[in-house]
């Protein structure tokens, strides 16, 4: 379900929710199921999974109310809307406690593809449930507890703000689809005329328009078959799978399992980090009590004296026993001692699990722009298989960019097997490899001949790295590069995934597709 279509769905389920009541919310597997009553009851299926993720009517509800969610049943509907165009929503609902206080709840609905959540807010944004800890934004805590946050957009534009943009492909909620019928509006249109009819569209047409491949349009095309809102559920049926797609599923699934875990061990990582960064406070603590032990003669308050850059500070302080005091204070000087120590290192596999989760985010970034033939070579890469193959014309092509310049030469990888080849079968140790900070983009290879490596050429290639990343519209992309040879695939991980050390970090605004294509970036 593209951004515009949920847009005008969940504008039109305002007018059908707001003041209904919330009967039951229930969850079976990867489908939320929710039933209100207004004037009748109205029951709907939210499933996220498998793709694609739609909001749609169903007769029954199945499956059970875990934690939060049974406790907001009964609770009455006050706002139903969406976070701009992108698919992001919420269902605002108000509870009475049995305090008579009045609690606000929201129901977050995320029908991003693969990455389709539900959660649910207090009235404070805090996630008291979550469906999934999926999220394509690796940096975005979505767990129960944490402050709840919006995907972030890659498309700084959207229909109230248009910007220089030429495509409405480019604008945020437009999908390849909708886009298309966008763009061929501009034949007899303005770009702000065109953009005028598709917002009328959405705000005051409740009807939703069908092309001849059964694709829903939520502004209104020539020739297309009209219907509403509650026959959509008829065109976002799960489709059946040969094999390429059974390929790209289990890929997916294979990825999206690696960065489960490598989000849910970098939490817990964060968590000891920020345990070890105490032991100022231990270690003070047992110099408080070294220097003023000589007081202590039973259990008690005491006013111990402690030295500040500031002078002596008296401290109230509570001995228990004095019988174990050296003793305590022996623990308190190996455990400061101990979590000093452990600082570095845990900061280390942190920046290291951080990465990895990045490596299989990248992987779930490009896999659905493979071919059918570099779907089976990434499931070769990724299950290390060895098995010697036919060799084809197409092994002597560099799957990737090439760009020659005047001392130097620089390599861009156009997906996830093409990045793999670029860094581990075609680059050497001496080359310096370059890649967004923090989010999926490209991999880029500098190669130096018979020059020195110069500010001008470094930013030069962050600028192309930055064009091939996920965030190419944003005014600054921050990217990290190093040796090849501080590139490394960990033991136990599949081919493709990379931490790197002793990088640097340059902050460049991305080339523009015109820059790109003056510099006649062309597969070698």
């Amino acid at each position: 379900m593209d951004g515009l279509t949920f847009f005008k769905l969940m504008r039109i389920l305002k007018i059908q929710l707001v003041k209904s009541q919330l009967n039951r919310l229930t969850i079976q597997k990867d489908s939320v199921y929710l039933s209100f009553y207004k004037d009748e009851i109205i029951n709907f299926e939210y499933r996220t999974a498998p793709a694609p993720p739609v909001l749609q009517l169903c007769s029954h509800i199945i499956g059970d109310s875990p934690g939060a969610l049974s406790s907001i049943q009964g609770a009455i509907v006050t706002d139903v809307g969406t976070y701009g165009y992108e698919r992001a929503g919420y269902i605002e609902i108000k509870k009475r406690k049995p305090s008579g206080k009045l609690t606000a709840y929201k129901l977050i609905l995320e029908p991003a593809g693969n990455y389709a959540n539900f959660l649910l807010l207090n009235e404070d944004d805090t996630i008291l449930y979550s469906l999934s800890s999926r999220t394509i934004d690796p940096d975005r805590n979505i767990g129960a507890g944490g402050l709840y946050s919006l995907p972030r957009s890659n498309k700084p534009y959207n229909l109230s703000k248009l910007g220089n943009v030429t495509s409405f492909n480019d604008l945020s909620g437009f999908y390849p689809v909708t886009a298309k019928y966008a763009d061929m509006l501009l034949s007899s249109n303005s770009y702000q005329e065109v953009a005028n009819i598709i917002n009328n569209g959405l705000n005051n047409d409740d009807y939703f328009y069908i092309d001849n491949n059964n694709k829903v349009i939520p502004f209104y095309i020539d020739n297309a078959a009209q219907v509403t809102w509650k026959d959509l559920s008829c065109y976002y049926k799960i489709k059946s799978i040969n094999k390429e797609q059974e390929l790209l599923k289990r890929i997916k699934r294979f990825f999206t399992t690696k960065l489960d875990k490598y989000i849910e061990l970098a939490s817990k990582l964060e968590k000891e980090l920020l345990s070890a960064n105490n032991y100022p406070d231990i270690l003070s603590e047992a110099e408080l009590l070294k220097n003023n032990m000589y007081k202590v003669s039973s259990a008690g308050l005491y006013k111990f004296e402690k030295y500040t850059e500031n002078g002596i500070e008296e401290i109230d302080y509570i001995i228990d026993s004095p019988i174990n005091l050296n003793d305590k204070i022996d623990k308190l000087f190996k455990k400061a001692s101990r979590l000093r120590k452990s600082v570095s290192i845990i900061s280390e596999r942190l920046q290291d699990t951080m990465q990895l989760a990045l490596s299989a985010e990248e992987q779930l970034f490009y896999v659905d722009t493979l071919s059918t033939d570099e779907l089976i070579e990434l499931d070769k890469i990724i299950t290390d298989d060895k098995k010697p193959t036919k060799k084809s014309k197409s092994d002597n092509i560099k799957p990737f960019l090439e760009y020659i310049g005047d001392g130097y030469r620089f390599y861009i990888g156009r997906n996830s097997v093409s990045n793999h080849n670029l860094v581990f079968k075609f680059a050497q140790s001496n080359d310096i490899w370059f890649h967004a900070r923090n989010i999926p983009s490209a991999h880029g290879i500098l190669r130096l001949e018979n020059m020195e490596l110069s500010p001008n050429i470094v930013e030069q290639v962050a600028k192309v790295v930055a064009y091939y990343s996920k965030y190419s519209q944003e005014r600054l992309v921050d990217i990290d590069y190093t040796y090849k040879k501080y590139v490394t695939k960990p033991k136990n991980t599949p081919a493709g995934f990379v931490i790197y050390k002793r990088f640097q970090t340059i902050s460049v605004s991305p080339y523009s597709k015109e820059d790109i294509h003056i510099m006649g970036l062309v597969k070698q």
